[in-house]
């Protein structure tokens, strides 16, 4: 079989289709899932410089990121390489791997000794601040609630809070939203034109990521002459000790990978909080059924250690967030050389775009996939009920869910994020119902990652006890 050319592949190409993608560049994941529908798994996306792929299908996105990851190299990581050189999201190789070994241990030691603790301290300090009968941005709420987390996580105390409190929340919004994927795509010569002609925002931008850095620098030396160890150790002092992690990491890579981790941790997390929390105040009964597990949730950090394990429609209600509203919602990767996917021959440094945003919403996984449905997470949900056409835990099909990405790249702060993301939504709804404002309809901006366009404004009722009720 004679295999199919780069030009064979089918989708928009011309100079008009460019200038409708750039016209949609944050509103690119339905740009993107609307050639996927009309031209199939495998279709061009109108992107100037190195030709770009859209890759749809399950079996392909698979074949990328693991089975033939070897083949594929990271893209578009000239902007990342500026800002956080030796950071894992922008370093190849064995250097990565060796690091990311190193933070894996790391976290997986804060999973077990900290992130319960943390969590229920911080999400009660948070909720006890709100009032009776407010209007509340649940996206601002879920930010400031997910960095004071993850500052305590990362930084011994002093420093974090210190960092917390030097946070200018709309400097950090603005260094998520410096980029797109559109933007990541272009030739690296236009990427810095375009850095040039707002050369003023740029510049807050840049003075914005010295300051975190040196915040940073200061809260480095601080965990080196505090010496913390043990269940108390922070991230920053498990890697500047280095006896339980392997030796201790190198202050260029312990930097940026900190700083990584918090914007992750600020950005990430906070959005797919938000929209849980935003999709839920539209459904009271599914409120009353996450505050019924949340109510069963204890002060003493120990006694939660298997409630999640019982907590159905929290761990639903997430999961579901997590398909329809994924927080990164494309990656991105290059061909090292001539590759054969599917029929078609793709020359070297192609860029292949995989879409949880396309895949997540495309009807053959998930029946309904534009209505948020947690039943369909129920261990017996059936298409019917809003379950897709195959579990996507089914091994042929996993990848038809894959919001932490997959293979050797695969998300390392996904179990820290599964147990504090429960426990604050679990928290907030056995405390408080949630209505949403009337006209207030918050709709996905597809920067680097997927955030609300607006504030999530919900008005906030003191839950009564059900004896009251």
């Amino acid at each position: 079989m004679t295999l199919k050319r780069l030009s064979d592949i089918p989708g928009p190409r011309t100079l008009a289709d460019q200038w409708s993608m750039y016209r949609r560049r944050y509103q690119m994941g339905h740009a993107l899932r609307e050639i996927s529908q009309n031209h199939g798994d495998i279709a061009r996306v109108p992107i100037a410089g190195d030709p770009k792929v859209l890759v749809s299908h399950p079996d392909h996105v698979r074949e990328i990121m693991v089975s033939n990851s070897q083949y594929f190299g990271l893209s578009g990581q000239d902007l990342l390489r500026r800002v956080v050189p030796w950071s894992l999201i922008a370093i190849e190789g064995q250097l990565h791997d060796e690091h990311r070994a190193m933070m894996l241990l790391t976290l997986r030691k804060i999973l077990t000794r900290r992130i319960l603790t943390t969590t229920i301290l911080r999400a009660n300090q948070a909720l006890s601040k709100l009032r009776d009968g407010d209007v509340i941005d649940l996206y601002q709420f879920s930010r400031e609630v997910s960095l004071a987390i993850a500052a305590s996580l990362l930084f011994p105390a002093e420093a974090g809070d210190e960092i917390v409190s030097g946070i200018d929340h709309k400097a950090f919004l603005d260094l998520m939203s410096q980029s797109n994927a559109w933007f990541l795509g272009m030739p690296l010569a236009f990427q810095n034109v375009c850095l040039l002609a707002d050369l003023r925002h740029n510049m807050k931008i840049m003075a914005t990521r010295r300051h975190v850095r040196r915040q940073l620098t200061d809260a480095i030396k601080s965990a080196r002459s505090l010496s913390r160890s043990g269940p108390d150790a922070d991230v920053l002092s498990l890697l500047t000790d280095g006896s339980e992690v392997g030796g201790a990491m190198r202050d260029e890579f312990l930097e940026d990978n900190l700083l990584t981790i918090l914007l992750a941790s600020y950005d990430t997390t906070a959005n797919s909080l938000a929209w849980a929390l935003w999709e839920t105040s539209r459904q009271p009964t599914l409120q009353n059924r996450i505050a019924d597990e949340g109510s069963r949730l204890s002060d003493n950090p120990a006694d939660n250690l298997e409630w999640s394990n019982g907590a159905v429609w929290t761990e639903a209600t997430l999961q579901e967030s997590l398909r329809m509203y994924p927080s990164i919602w494309a990656t991105s990767r290059r061909t090292l050389s001539d590759y054969r996917l599917g029929d078609f021959l793709l020359p070297k440094n192609t860029f292949v775009y995989t879409s949880q945003w396309v895949t997540h919403h495309d009807p053959r996984w998930f029946t309904n996939p534009l209505e948020f449905r947690p039943e369909r997470w129920e261990p017996e949900s059936t298409p019917e009920a809003g379950g897709g056409t195959e579990k996507p835990s089914d091994a042929r099909l996993q990848f038809s869910f894959f919001p932490f990405g997959g293979g050797k790249r695969f998300c390392i702060g996904k179990a820290i994020f599964d147990q504090e993301a429960s426990l604050l939504l679990g928290s907030f709804f056995s405390r408080w119902e949630a209505t949403q404002i009337e006209d207030c309809r918050p709709e996905p901006r597809f920067g680097v990652t997927l955030q609300p366009d607006r504030p999530m404004l919900a008005r906030i009722r003191k839950r009564r006890p059900k004896s009251e009720a």
